[in-house]
């Protein structure tokens, strides 16, 4: 083999593979949440009860491969080129192994269809991953195509990476213009959000979170059970200087003595919200919406009680100049979140909300059986009632929580276009208004981010483009987190 030879051999690889890599990072996100993500939420329904002597079990999640069923009801594999063409989605059957249980007695387990799930090419489920480069060309597929998007109604589709502030982190700033010391904490657990601010403002700490607006932090800390004052000046204050700014917190509120009168206080906040009484919701707010990463039991109370004691020590310590705040535009506060994130908010959303896929099954069952009809099982799932609604987010991009523009037209002008286009990062920041800080380059950005590529007008500096050797780490579960701390742990 001589030098040419070589050359054009290494060319071929690096045209075939470096595609590959500067996408790999959303196709593993895609990845993981097929493999991790939704037999996660399937396990988390677990058991569905039809009434007191039956009941279903979720078990194993499987997919099928791309099938696309015709008029006539026969059904045959279908490849990406024909969804562009013909204007359909390409997409896989999602089946969930289910085991009706009667008079706790184990049926026979079905497989049922739960949905139509969307298939990112080049992913674990699109059989073309496989496929050598006559095999693609044979089926009309570009064999440098690096995958990474969707086809959905004909039209490409990509979920941008979105750029947001860590969750489960405490980021202090100060805002100098208003001599204000800010903490912001995203609690997240199952990919629920619950935003905490607290601020000082004159020396006063404040708490925001939920439906609770503008609550003395040291309130929320006796109804969590720092009751005296000496447990909330030795969970707060580890100098003299720190002990006075503790005791003026206390004085503001010398009223509040015991934890029955934060309650009580705290009852004010809350009047009126639903069917629960102010007891009932103070008490629903504090297990359930505070830092309920942490955990949502009343025994977590004095764990979330010590974590914020930490906050208000880091608040008063930056107001008192004795440690720097924090730039909440360093990225070491931010995230990007890709297609794997936002397919589990989605799903989460129709299986686990309201009108999840318990209350419709329920709703069939009952529905059915008031008809004096033995209801089939696969009658139970609405697998259209599913699908059309992921299909919709991809199709519109209008996702859950009110976000637009998640997904959005794969940009084909040029192939280097197309591969740019994939690799950009949006804020979650409004165009509309200013956010200078936000806009400029900053320091951590270097390697990271492109310093030039974003657009003029409204959205300049709000969407970026990643570096052309950036790839984006996968992270790691709670386990794994537990099982690094543990480690650290024990060497010290």
């Amino acid at each position: 083999m001589n030098d040419r030879d070589l050359y054009n051999g290494f060319k071929e690889i690096v045209k075939r593979n470096l595609p590959k890599m500067l996408v790999s990072y959303n196709l593993d996100s895609y990845n993981k949440f097929v493999l991790e993500g939704v037999q996660k939420i399937i396990d988390e329904i677990g058991i569905i009860p039809l009434d007191e002597n039956k009941k279903l079990l979720l078990w194993k999640v499987e997919f099928g491969g791309p099938i696309l069923k015709e008029a006539d009801g026969y059904d045959r594999e279908i490849t990406p080129m024909e969804a562009r063409i013909r204007d359909l989605n390409y997409t896989c059957a999602l089946y969930i192994n289910v085991v009706p249980v009667v008079n706790d007695v184990h049926q026979e387990p079905a497989k049922i269809k739960l949905c139509d799930f969307p298939i990112m090419l080049k992913s674990i489920l699109d059989p073309t991953r496989n496929l050598n480069k006559e095999e693609l060309i044979k089926i009309g597929e570009d064999p440098y195509d690096p995958g990474g998007y969707f086809i959905i109604n004909g039209t490409e589709k990509i979920i941008v990476g979105v750029e947001e502030v860590a969750n489960n982190r405490m980021v202090i700033t100060k805002e100098e213009k208003k001599n204000i010391e800010m903490a912001r904490i995203n609690s997240e657990k199952n990919q629920y959000i619950q935003r905490h601010m607290i601020e000082r403002k004159d020396r006063i700490l404040y708490m925001n979170f939920s439906n609770l607006r503008n609550v003395p932090m040291i309130v929320v800390l006796r109804a969590l059970g720092l009751e005296t004052d000496k447990q909330l000046i030795e969970a707060i204050s580890d100098n003299q200087r720190m002990e006075e700014e503790v005791l003026t917190n206390i004085y503001e509120f010398e009223e509040i003595k015991t934890k029955k009168d934060a309650l009580t206080y705290l009852e004010r906040f809350v009047k009126g919200m639903g069917k629960e009484t102010p007891q009932e919701r103070v008490q629903n707010l504090l297990n359930n919406f505070l830092l309920h990463h942490i955990g949502t039991e009343e025994k977590d109370q004095i764990v979330k009680a010590n974590y914020l004691s930490h906050v208000a020590n880091r608040l008063i310590k930056v107001g008192l100049g004795m440690q720097k705040g924090e730039d909440i535009d360093h990225l070491a506060n931010k995230r990007i979140r890709l297609a794997g994130y936002f397919l589990d908010i989605l799903l989460r959303s129709l299986l686990l909300g309201k009108n999840g896929l318990s209350s419709r099954i329920r709703y069939n069952y009952q529905r059915l059986t008031k008809r004096k009809k033995t209801p089939a099982i696969q009658a139970l799932f609405e697998s259209n009632y599913v699908s059309k609604r992921i299909i919709s987010a991809l199709a519109t991009g209008m996702w859950v929580g009110g976000r637009v523009g998640v997904a959005q037209r794969l940009d084909r002008i040029n192939y280097v276009r197309r591969l740019s286009n994939m690799r950009a990062v949006i804020s979650t920041l409004s165009s509309s208004q200013e956010h200078l800080e936000a806009r400029e380059l900053h320091g951590t950005h270097w390697g990271k981010y492109c310093a030039q590529e974003t657009p003029e007008g409204v959205h300049i500096g709000l969407r970026k483009h990643l570096a052309n050797m950036v790839t984006i780490s996968k992270g790691l579960n709670d386990k794994e987190n537990k099982k690094v701390l543990d480690f650290i742990a024990n060497k010290l």
